[in-house]
């Protein structure tokens, strides 16, 4: 009987294991502003909430500044659907995502929520 709790014991943190290297998933890629002459790379660091949910970080230059928005996402990050929402630095402004990954590669918009109302501010892509 001990061994089996041993045994238990084992598999139960090698789950655990397993589970923290697979905790976040960092994809790149591109955005392009609106004006169509901004662009910048960009880093989005995914962390698992729950089954198909996620909590993101988008890290990126604008302006010669480095900014960091987080939110939160929802779909999938190998096919289909993915969309989600996130603050700015200071958390006062939002913007929304919204693509699909094809072939291991996301192509969405991005926008600007205020008063309810969303105005698209350009593309992004990530790999």
């Amino acid at each position: 009987m001990k061994k089996l709790g041993l045994i238990v014991v084992l598999l139960m943190a090698a789950a655990g294991f397993v589970q923290a290297e697979e905790e976040s998933r960092t994809l790149t890629g591109a955005f392009i502003w609106e004006d169509g002459n901004t662009t910048g790379d960009l880093e989005a660091v995914f962390t698992p909430t729950d089954e198909g949910e996620w909590d993101v970080s988008f890290h990126f230059e604008f302006r010669g500044r480095p900014h960091v928005y987080t939110g939160a996402a929802t779909g999938s990050l190998s096919a289909g659907r993915l969309e989600g929402r996130v603050l700015n630095d200071n958390k006062r402004r939002t913007f929304t995502f919204e693509g699909s990954f094809a072939e291991g590669e996301f192509s969405g918009t991005h926008a600007e929520v205020s008063d309810d109302k969303s105005h698209s501010t350009g593309t992004l892509t990530l790999r």
